[in-house]
């Protein structure tokens, strides 16, 4: 049966939004070879429970695998095959558990793999999982990772919809606090970007926040996190976090370190802390 269970606010859990960048012979000595002992330390030292990543080949998810030991990596490629590029969901295994999850492609047929939007230049997807997380009395939320198109605005757009729909349509049997992660390939006053933070989507069950709004409260701004490996420092982020309102945004960086005089990829990650509210919305399955 389904047994409501309280939730303890002061249960803090920190996710983190990471574009590895794919392998390619153009960065030379960024290779994937030559970074994924940084990449996989950025992980690490994140401290997060829940890490959405982007960009990460099959060879590259196989080497994490391997790295990181005490995570799990759920995830589908983009391909009809359901190779190449994948969009995957990692969790610290000591902090969570993923008790169910699914890959949907961002074009109008969602549920088969391969197909893309009109006018976008590769498939694109999101992740889902559904994830208890430990530390808070076994509370769950459902985080959706996902990796835009980098051409096209309108296939951004369907991408923002796509989730949405699948957000309201979990929430009519089993509502749940909502994470929306990734590279949107999007600066903040795009379209598809606006739809959350200005909640013009149309779901009025639902309500998102920027994480980057906790910036405001320190009279702040977010920086850029694209840096295509030079460690530039701008004020147009295209990877974001954004959260339902039933979570609490406790704190938020851009990690601009280097490790070893390198830099772990050409985005930087977004790490935040969150926290559950008291809602009433929450339930844990119970058998």
């Amino acid at each position: 049966m389904i047994q409501a269970k309280s939730i303890h606010p002061n249960d803090s859990f920190t996710v983190a939004s990471f574009n590895l960048r794919i392998d390619s012979r153009a960065d030379h000595y960024n290779r994937w070879e030559y970074r994924k002992q940084l990449a996989m330390e950025v992980i690490r030292r994140s401290g997060a429970c829940v890490i959405g990543v982007q960009e990460a080949l099959p060879q590259m998810r196989q080497d994490l695998q391997e790295m990181l030991q005490g995570y799990s990596m759920f995830g589908w490629g983009r391909s009809k095959t359901r190779q190449s590029e994948h969009s995957d969901i990692i969790i610290r295994n000591k902090d969570a558990d993923v008790v169910f999850h699914k890959t949907i492609w961002l074009s109008k047929h969602p549920e088969i793999p391969g197909s893309r939007a009109y006018f976008a230049v590769f498939p694109r997807i999101c992740t889902v999982a559904e994830i208890y997380l430990k530390g808070a009395e076994n509370q769950r939320v459902r985080v959706f990772n996902t990796h835009f198109d980098h051409v096209c605005g309108l296939a951004r757009t369907l991408g923002v919809e796509i989730i949405l729909r699948y957000i309201h349509e979990y929430n009519q049997t089993d509502p749940l606090p909502a994470i929306i992660m990734g590279d949107f390939n999007a600066r903040p006053h795009s379209k598809c970007v606006r739809m959350l933070r200005e909640n013009t989507h149309g779901y009025p069950d639902l309500k998102f926040v920027d994480v980057y709004s906790h910036f405001d409260k320190q009279d702040q701004s977010p920086m850029n996190t694209y840096h295509g490996f030079k460690g530039k420092l701008g004020k147009n982020p295209i990877d974001y976090i954004f959260v339902t309102d039933d979570i609490e945004i406790e704190d938020v960086k851009i990690d601009t370190s280097m490790i070893d005089g390198r830099y772990p990829s050409d985005h930087y990650p977004v790490i935040a802390t969150l926290s559950l509210k008291n809602s009433g919305k929450q339930h844990v399955k119970t058998a």
